[in-house]
């Protein structure tokens, strides 16, 4: 749909819902829509799709109407909060939101009710966006589809059958149905790149520490968390830049004495960046119908003038890496274990095998670790962050995979260490994919993932741009930059006919 299609008609467009968000800003600004339009919009998306998609799994729309009412009526008196006044979004279901449950898919949790907004809904609100609902999740966060006994499964609306991703699944389904412009996910295990690359959205992993975690998850008041982030899913990548602006800086008493100020991105074209292609790795091998679109931009970009550097990676052991990231990963995530099932983690690593390094036995390893060891671990971590900063020293940023496949079929069979994938004709474990998480993930680096499939079946596929520590607004730039070249948003094609 073009801005003329807008200008020619005095109803609802029929695509209206899938513009993004610097396109709806700026029919807000001209006065040739209002902030109820928009809300309306995704009304109409969420009624057309919610019941075979479900992603936007707690909603309140009449709230919605009165806060864009609020925003209309803030532009009438030519006092516009900024960009974002008046867009609607939704939030991941484990951010709280004031009066709402977040259970993080937990049954137990269903009574678990916050007293007040987390940070990001906070300065969302305070930018003047319209909150909509809370999107999906897994059980604890910890899958790559979003399924639960509270709210059930969410479906990826370019093909039911198949997951949209986790645990930020409902976000990227929700953005990619229509029904919120952009979205707010965490993602400590590839938790925003994975959905963001099955459903063929932007999403934008934020340097560690840049955009603040307060009132995200159960039992979250013990400082921030060891290599989780925050960050936006959204239709464009210039929108992620835009949310991202609003969301990060320090946060509580440490706003008092400091101020976030990112270094710019001084390249302006695709030819400018020094570019690191990675499409595989011998320890995670991704699928052709990944790894050959990667290649295929590759390709297009060196015809653009752009210097590559086929496989080129960091000087570090890569198997090292892993082990240090699963550990950590899972010391992290204990917090959200209840005591029985810790107990259960220590009592299973006690039975591990001191050579077993796969990811069955790691993550019971990980969840009991002590004190010393999460210090030795830091150590380690360090060590890596140091090559990554050498690599970055050499090129802007790393183009590898999101994922190994494209969005696998719905499986909810078992533990997610206990199901395989297809990768190349060959069963691989689920939990390989972790590979592509911690590669770039246990050191803080920023990951934007944009669209560039789609793949042969069809189905998205999507590139993970890394770029160096707080160089967020160059991966942010590389992404734009191949939106501009066509590499953009497309809607599920039964979307475009049933909104």
């Amino acid at each position: 749909m073009t801005r003329q299609d807008i200008e020619s008609t005095d109803t609802r467009p029929p695509e209206a819902c899938f513009l993004p968000v610097r396109e709806a800003a700026e029919l807000l600004a001209t006065g040739r829509a209002s902030a109820r339009d928009l809300v309306s919009w995704c009304e109409a998306a969420y009624a057309a799709s919610h019941s075979e998609i479900n992603a936007l799994i707690l909603a309140d729309f009449a709230a919605a109407r009165a806060a864009a009412e609020a925003s209309d009526q803030r532009r009438h008196r030519g006092e516009p909060l900024g960009a974002l006044d008046g867009i609607p979004f939704s939030v991941k279901e484990s951010f709280d939101v004031a009066g709402w449950p977040t259970t993080c898919g937990n049954p137990a949790q269903r009574h678990n009710i916050a007293a007040g907004d987390s940070a990001v809904v906070e300065r969302l609100r305070a930018a003047g966006a319209v909150l909509l609902g809370k999107t999906n999740v897994p059980i604890g966060l910890r899958d790559w589809q979003s399924y639960n006994a509270v709210y059930g499964t969410t479906h990826n609306p370019h093909d039911p059958s198949r997951t949209p991703g986790g645990s930020s699944g409902g976000s990227a389904a929700a953005v990619c149905a229509g029904m919120s412009f952009f979205d707010v996910g965490s993602d400590i295990g590839s938790s925003l790149r994975n959905p963001a690359h099955y459903c063929g959205v932007f999403s934008h992993k934020s340097s560690h520490g840049l955009v603040p975690l307060r009132g995200h998850g159960i039992g979250h008041g013990y400082g921030e968390q060891a290599i989780n982030v925050a960050g936006p899913l959204a239709r464009s990548a210039h929108d992620l830049e835009l949310v991202l602006r609003a969301l990060a800086g320090p946060d509580g008493i440490e706003a008092q004495a400091y101020h976030l100020t990112l270094p710019p991105c001084a390249k302006h074209t695709l030819a400018d960046f020094r570019i690191a292609v990675l499409p595989s790795h011998s320890l995670c091998e991704v699928d052709k119908e990944v790894s050959d679109e990667i290649e295929t931009l590759g390709r297009w970009l060196e015809g653009q003038g752009a210097q590559v550097r086929w496989n080129a990676r960091p000087d570090f052991d890569a198997a090292a890496l892993w082990h240090t990231y699963v550990l950590m990963l899972r010391a992290t995530t204990s917090i959200h274990m209840d005591d029985a099932g810790f107990d259960a983690a220590l009592a299973r690593a006690a039975r591990a095998a001191p050579d077993d390094h796969s990811y069955a036995a790691l993550q019971f390893t990980g969840a009991g670790i002590r004190h010393r060891q999460w210090l030795q671990l830091q150590q380690a971590q360090a060590t890596f962050a140091q090559a990554w900063q050498r690599f970055f020293g050499e090129v802007d940023v790393l183009l590898c995979p999101a994922a190994a496949t494209t969005a696998f079929a719905l499986d909810e069979t078992g533990e997610p260490w206990q199901r395989t994938l297809q990768v190349n004709g060959l069963a691989q474990p689920l939990t390989n994919q972790l590979f592509w998480a911690g590669h770039s993930g246990l050191c803080g680096l920023p990951s934007t993932v944009a669209p560039i499939g789609p793949g042969r079946s069809g189905l998205p596929v999507g590139v993970q741009i890394v770029a160096g520590r707080l160089k967020d607004l160059d991966a942010l730039r590389f992404a734009q930059l191949l939106e501009a070249a066509g590499f953009a948003f497309r809607p599920p094609p039964a979307q475009s006919h049933t909104v």
